[in-house]
């Protein structure tokens, strides 16, 4: 049996990413990021604004398991500034050089992607949210080789997991790390809620669009 996964920015109905992109694909965009600041953003002050991914599947049968994510070169048509290799290589550089001490890039140090997987708990971390201390958030090109491939990928924390009930969100009551249950589970919950940030660092010196794939993989035995 076949299983298809949704990647979605909206909880109910989740519905697949569809952003236009440069070069003429479609995905996600975190919109325009300034230096020393991160994108989608609110308020730096306050750590706030981030881009809410939801990752569901249609299995109804058993749950998906290794639920993992990672970043990869760009797979459609470039339309950045440099080159899909280069922003690939950029993008881990970045998440290398990162700090890893700030929330909300108040030392102007953080650069490249971060994941946070507190779920709906998100928006009440105030400064702790996306702080690399802790065990729910990852930063992709970390120390040069974590989240660069399936072999480094992040496995999906269980704090992530939850049960959409018609728009209505309650956390897995026993989640497992790397699961998300079938339709009907509110066990294992039958949805990740994870959080998306792009970090750029105050002294970052070129501009224009980058590009890169990100990548949820997953398996499933019926």
């Amino acid at each position: 049996m076949a299983v298809s996964l949704t990647i979605s920015k909206i909880q109910n109905p989740p519905t697949q990413v569809n952003d236009a992109l440069a070069g003429g694909g479609s995905g996600l965009t975190f919109g325009q990021v300034v230096n020393g600041a991160y994108a989608p953003i609110i308020l730096k002050s306050a750590n706030t604004g981030y881009q809410p991914v939801y990752i569901s599947h249609d299995a109804t049968i058993d749950p998906i398991t290794e639920v993992k994510t990672y970043i990869a070169q760009y797979s459609q048509a470039y339309g950045g500034a440099k080159s899909a290799a280069l922003d690939f290589a950029e993008l881990i550089t970045k998440g290398q050089n990162d700090s890893e001490v700030s929330s909300n890039n108040s030392d102007g140090l953080s650069g490249g992607l971060r994941i946070e997987h507190a779920g709906q708990s998100i928006a009440g971390l105030g400064m702790s949210a996306f702080l690399p201390s802790r065990a729910q958030v990852k930063i992709y090109g970390n120390n040069g080789t974590d989240g660069i491939d399936l072999a480094s990928a992040f496995d999906l924390h269980v704090d992530a997991c939850g049960y959409n009930n018609a728009g209505v969100w309650s956390d897995a009551s026993a989640p497992v790390t790397g699961k998300i249950g079938k339709s009907s589970d509110t066990v294992l919950g039958n949805m990740a809620w994870v959080g998306l940030r792009f970090y750029l660092e105050q002294l970052a010196a070129d501009g224009g669009i980058m590009q890169w794939d990100w990548i949820t993989s997953f398996a499933y035995t019926a």
